[in-house]
This record gives structure tokens, C-alpha cells and sequence, in this order.
């Protein structure tokens, strides 16, 4: 599977940059993981959208657990998505020309973090979730 997680961060954190990457390292068993910076006007590019199913993280997104999410991402793998596309928002929400690209909503949290964590926590959570799909030990 090809993930490509889509922020709109102004700064970056170069302690969270390398913990970012090891979740990327680990995560390359079960899949290719792009960090994608979105630009502010229109939507996104065309080269994500080619065959992507769309998910926008928001506050008020679906909630899941660490099962529950490994379980629609064997789900969404079982309907034949092979890319998928994790789009944060900017600190003002969601841009409107990306608004209308998402096709599911999906929450880390009712909590608001900043891009990088948010975007980290999704990498653990990505990992965490492969981790039980193939009955490892990481979620134990």
C-alpha cells in the first residue's frame, strides 16, 4: 500500500523529523509512506489523487481504536485502494479546495496538535495498526 500524508505545517521540528522517519523505516514492510507538504490555494495535486482514497483528519472525524483502525485499513485494502491519501488541515481547518476532494473523515483525536505531532501520532498509529494486521508484538 502506498500512503501519502498531506500537511500544512509552517515549521518543522528536526527531533520530531527523525522519530517521523523511524516510524517510516518500520512501516516500509507493509507499506510506502510519502510526507507530502500541501500548498495553501486549490486543492491537492493530481499526482495523489491518480486512484487515492481521500481521508481528512478533523476534531470531529470518526474516532477509532488501535483494532478499529487497523480494521478499516484491511477493509479499504480488501475494496482494492492501494494508495492512500491522510490529509491534515491548516491551523484554520481544512482548505476549501481540498474540502470537497475527501471522501471519508477521520480523527486522531478531540485534542488539537500541532502538524508534526499530529502528523508523528498518525505514523504510530499507521504502524500500530499494520503491526496488528500482520500479529506482531508491537500492540501488546
Amino acid at each position: 500500500m502506498q500512503i501519502s500524508v498531506v500537511s500544512y505545517e509552517k515549521h518543522r521540528n528536526s527531533a520530531l523529523e527523525a522519530v517521523e522517519q523511524e516510524y517510516i523505516k518500520r512501516l516500509l514492510r507493509q507499506a510506502r509512506v510519502a510526507l507530502c507538504r500541501g500548498k495553501a490555494q486549490g486543492g491537492l495535486p493530481g499526482r495523489l489523487l491518480q486512484g487515492a482514497y481521500i481521508v481528512g483528519l478533523y476534531v470531529e472525524g470518526e474516532s477509532f481504536t488501535s483494532e478499529q483502525l487497523a480494521q478499516r485499513l484491511q477493509r479499504l485494502m480488501n475494496q482494492g485502494h492501494s494508495h492512500l491519501v491522510l490529509v491534515i488541515g491548516e491551523a484554520e481547518g481544512m482548505p476549501a479546495g481540498v474540502e470537497s476532494q475527501i471522501q471519508e473523515q477521520w480523527s486522531l483525536s478531540s485534542l488539537t496538535f500541532s502538524h508534526q505531532l499530529a502528523r508523528l501520532l498518525l505514523l504510530e498509529a499507521l504502524y500500530r495498526s499494520f503491526d496488528i494486521l500482520s500479529g506482531g508484538r508491537y500492540h501488546k
